[in-house]
Order: C-alpha cells, then structure tokens, then sequence
C-alpha cells in the first residue's frame, strides 16, 4: 500500500496531516515517509485528527505517540484554525455529485448511508487557506457499474453546496469547478463520468448551456 500511495502523491513528501478522522492508511504514509508534519504552520511535526476509525494496528501506532494528537472537533473543525495552515487540502468522499456541482454525502434511494461529518467544514475553510484547496472524491459508478454516481439530480440532500464546489475526481480525470458557469460545470462533470453514462448526461449538460441555469 505505501508504494502505490506514494505513486499517486507523485514527489511529494513532508505532508502533514489536520483531520477529522484518521484510518489505517495514516500509518502507511507515515512510515513511508510521506507524513512528517514538518511544514506546519501549527503543531509542527504533529499529526492531528479528531477521531481514530481503524484496525488494531492503527491503535497500537497512536497509543502514547507524541507525534499524534487527538483535539475536538471545535479545534479539528475550526476555519479560523485551519486558515493557518497554508496550502490546506480537504479529501472528502460523496455518494453522488449533480452536473451543478451539488455533494449529496448522506442518502441514496432513501436510504440514510451517513451523516454530514466535517465535509462542510474542511470544504469552506480550506477556502479560507491560503492555496488551499477542496477535493470530492467519488467513484463514477455504483452497484457494479449499473448506476451513475454523476447524476443529473441528486436522489438524496444537497450535503455541500454547488457554491462551495471546487475540484470533483473519479477515476476518469478532476473536474476543476470553482469559478465556472453552470453550463461550464456541466461539461467538466460529464467528462469525468463514466463513458456509459456520458450520453445520457451530456443531454442534460445541453439542457443547462440552453437555459443558462
């Protein structure tokens, strides 16, 4: 796992971690060397989250490490903490992105899948960073390919707003929103969507360049 995160993370090294949930995978990239912390405007060489979601394995590694600290969500959450973090990075998950650029991260087909978490948060004040930057991720299908997760409609709640809406990726590219008109959006979000669904979205995407909206 560590080689194939620190192909993704291309050169980069000396990231530092401010999360609101730490995984397994936190320990793979510390010990690869791609976490130091080291750059940190704030808790320099500190690796700090609010909640630890993992195996035992993950446990063991925190358990009395000073290089880790665990803060409430007031402090993990907080904008005006995070603006003081340059060139901020919030990843976060969707279940389906509209072509507006609309999150919905809580219901599918009615059923409730999660809750809101730090979404919102991490997205607003990373725009608040200096650089910073926030990512939804999502792959572009579900239920083994038979189902769109870039829709036309959300099926579920608008989780974050298609006004705080920046860079969009699956597995088929990033589409950079922010600052682009909805038909432009639009566009963007049909090109990363899988090709099977791409026609029917692109209808859609034709719809919204008419109208304006």
């Amino acid at each position: 796992m560590p080689d194939a995160i620190i192909r993704q993370l291309g050169d980069r090294k000396d990231l530092g971690v401010h999360s609101g949930m730490i995984g397994d995978g936190f320990v793979d990239l510390i010990e690869a060397g791609v976490v130091t912390n080291a750059r940190k405007e704030i808790d320099a060489g500190i690796s700090v989250g609010c909640a630890l979601v993992g195996t035992s394995r993950l446990y063991r590694f925190a358990h009395r490490n000073p290089a880790m600290r665990m803060a409430p969500a007031s402090y993990t959450h907080g904008a005006a903490v995070i603006a003081r973090l340059t060139r901020f990075v919030a990843i976060n998950s969707a279940l389906e992105v509209d072509l507006t650029g609309q999150v919905n991260c809580e219901v599918i087909d009615g059923q409730y899948i999660g809750a809101t978490g730090g979404v919102a948060d991490f997205a607003r004040a990373a725009s608040n960073s200096p650089g910073g930057r926030n990512i939804i991720t999502l792959p572009a299908t579900a239920r083994q390919g038979s189902v769109s997760r870039i829709v036309a409609r959300l099926s579920g709640p608008v989780t974050l707003s298609r006004s705080d809406a920046d860079v969009i990726v699956t597995e088929f590219g990033a589409a950079e929103l922010k600052g682009c008109s909805l038909s432009e959006r639009a566009r963007r979000l049909v090109a990363i969507a899988h090709p099977d669904f791409r026609e029917d979205l692109d209808r859609t995407a034709h719809a919204i360049a008419v109208r304006g909206f």
